[in-house]
């Protein structure tokens, strides 16, 4: 299997992953991801053989397609990651060749490209799950010989794809993720009980926007509540020094990266402010927590913005467009909310309905399945 470049594109093939260890014992599982992937973070602790391929992005800065074939920027990047994408393809074709997969599993983004073309040429099945309610650029151009395509939002919302590739799997979540104790929480990030709790998320490469949003009223905030802020590594130093002489500093539980106290963190906060990527949405919604969602605008296809609107039309979250947006404003509405039970409630029971608890066993349903039938083909 494939993925990688941020933890959405990972975490949900390792709780596929355990699924398929549970049901078949005798199978090999090898992870292909990016050199210098947060996967090469997290694939290890797994036990799981984990290979690095080259891997190059096609960068779309501007929403004007016109735009991103001359802005010299874009321009110059994407031939520099050209290199890394015909390097990928060969590294691609040398583990195809070592290790002779039965199934190829690929999450989508920029590692699966060069693999999924592998796959295409040397004739290796293929399956794709889909995260977003708009496909991703790697997986438009591999779905068409794709066996299936998993989705995560109900396949009438992909009137693009053949019907008979589409398989509504939902968004596979970590079981482990589902165990966080709100007493652990208040111990391990050293919480007063008496506070409500906001958690502040933005993927596992943070989101810049939400930091300075954030920052910028923190002294408000620490009045009344307690944040966990999970920064990310780019803009943790500058919140660390910013925020030391800030009343109530006690309040402030800053990170740059949260692995396995992310359970607890989830259980004890009340609301969560977050980016509008899937696998962070899937997880809140499995977890049935009222969250604000601040979309990154300009995102490759605006996938962020339409995840949002999905789950704004249903009343599952408020969602917040980060152009119109200031520290003040989102302040106000947090403290709306956490100062409205009966809202919270409300949010916490909408949310939960996008959660699909069965999404790795069905995955792996198909992928076994399929493996079967191709076996039994052999033999006869």
């Amino acid at each position: 299997m494939a993925g990688g470049g941020t933890a959405g594109h990972v975490t949900p093939l390792l709780a596929v992953v355990k699924e398929l260890e549970k049901q078949k014992k005798d199978i090999e599982i090898v992870f292909v991801g990016s050199i210098g992937g947060i996967e090469e973070k997290l694939v290890p602790q797994t036990g799981l053989k984990s290979l690095s391929i080259h891997s190059g992005k096609f960068r779309r800065y501007h929403r004007n397609a016109f735009l991103n074939i001359i802005d010299p920027q874009t321009i110059l990047k994407n031939i520099l990651d050209m290199k890394n994408f015909f390097l990928g393809l060969s590294d691609s074709f040398k583990i195809l060749k070592e290790e002779d997969p039965d199934i190829v599993l690929l999450k989508g983004g920029y590692v699966s490209l060069p693999l999924g073309l592998a796959c295409r040429i040397k004739k290796y099945p293929y399956f794709i799950h889909e995260s977003d309610i708009i496909p991703g650029l790697a997986n438009r151009l591999l779905l068409k010989k794709a066996q299936k395509v998993f989705v995560s939002y109900p396949t009438k919302n992909f009137e693009d794809i053949s019907e008979d590739k589409l398989v509504y799997s939902g968004n596979p979540v970590r079981k482990g993720l589902l165990t966080g104790s709100r007493e652990a929480g208040y111990k391990t990030f050293d919480l007063d009980k008496d506070l409500k709790t906001i958690l502040v998320i933005g993927g596992s490469q943070g989101a810049h926007t939400i930091n300075m949003l954030i920052s910028d009223s923190l002294s408000k905030y620490l009045e009344k509540y307690q944040i966990i802020h999970i920064a990310g590594d780019y803009d943790y130093d500058w919140l660390e020094y910013k925020s030391k002489d800030v009343a109530n500093k006690g309040r402030y539980k800053l990170f740059n990266f949260v692995s396995t106290e992310l359970k607890d963190a989830y259980a004890v906060s009340d609301i969560v402010v977050a980016r509008a990527g899937n696998n962070v949405l899937t997880e809140l919604a499995a977890l049935s927590k009222p969250t604000i969602i601040i979309p990154i605008e300009g995102s490759a296809n605006d996938h962020q913005a339409a995840n949002a609107t999905a789950f704004s039309r249903e009343g599952a979250a408020y969602v917040m467009m980060q152009s119109h947006l200031l520290p003040e404003k989102l302040f106000k509405q947090v403290d709306a909310l956490l100062n409205d039970e009966e809202e919270l409630s409300f949010l916490s029971e909408k949310i939960h309905k996008f959660y699909k608890d069965d999404a790795s066993e069905v995955i792996v349903e198909e992928l076994l399945h399929y493996y079967e039938k191709s076996q039994k083909e052999e033999e006869e």
